[in-house]
């Protein structure tokens, strides 16, 4: 499974599709970052201060979780099917390995490839954030937290329906299906329309953010509930993948 998981990884990370995209959204953020005032979002001259170093990552995370995940989702929704297209799979299905190792090695795989370039470039940012003056070194190791707290869950969540849903639907409609989806459930104002926006389903990461910006009991609940929910969802839905390919092997 080890050797599956690092095919994945370096199969993912070679796909220029996806660094085009990255590099893409990387120059946006960077511009929306520290272009001069009125493009530049944050640094306008004054310093992020060690009282708004835990709001300021989170904020920082949360609008990186806007773009990347739909772009995640969208790039990451044919691995499953790329096996088949090739032929492989049929040639690991002749394999020991089983459904449900072929499942969480792919998973694994693909989710740290799509995780990966965006934590170096959130470590970098963060490291010249605090190299410049404009927030103490301390903004490092709290984007770091943030990452794992915002940005692992959503994309956890969304990697999981792009690799699995697309085995009972074409292709292309998913993604088409995923994008509408993706800023329906988390950036439609459930008070205009009604949405999964707001709920406990949200991936968008507005709870922990919420949590970082202001500490509460209430507060660390409905952000630990959010990522749990997430999770569950993510091992849900991986888990009907792997029955159902179980299934097709035992009818095959």
């Amino acid at each position: 499974m080890r050797g599956l998981i690092l095919h994945e990884l370096g199969m993912s990370l070679r796909r220029p599709g996806l660094w085009i995209a990255y590099a893409l959204l990387f120059a946006f953020h960077t511009v929306v970052l520290f272009a001069p005032p009125p493009v530049g979002e944050w640094v306008k001259g004054e310093m992020i201060t060690p009282a708004m170093v835990w709001p300021a990552a989170g904020r920082f995370l949360a609008a990186l979780n806007v773009f990347f995940p739909l772009i995640a989702g969208i790039l990451t929704a044919d691995r499953l099917q790329r096996d088949v297209r090739l032929g492989m799979r049929e040639l690991q299905e002749s394999t020991p390995l089983s459904p449900a190792a072929y499942v969480t090695a792919k998973y694994a795989g693909v989710l740290a490839s799509v995780l990966i370039p965006l934590l170096a470039w959130a470590a970098a940012i963060a490291v010249l954030m605090a190299a410049i003056g404009h927030a103490p070194w301390s903004f490092v190791p709290a984007t770091l937290l943030a990452f794992l707290a915002i940005t692992v869950p959503a994309f956890a969540f969304v990697v999981a329906f792009s690799i699995a849903c697309p085995a009972v639907l074409p292709l292309p409609v998913y993604q088409v299906l995923f994008t509408g989806y993706w800023f329906w459930a988390n950036f439609v104002p459930p008070q205009l329309f009604p949405t999964l926006n707001g709920t406990l389903v949200t991936p968008s990461g507005m709870f922990v953010s919420a949590w970082m910006k202001t500490p509460s009991t209430e507060a660390a609940l409905d952000a630990a509930l959010n990522v749990g929910a997430l999770a569950v969802c993510s091992v849900t839905v991986l888990a009907l993948l792997t029955a159902a390919l179980r299934r097709r092997a035992r009818l095959a």
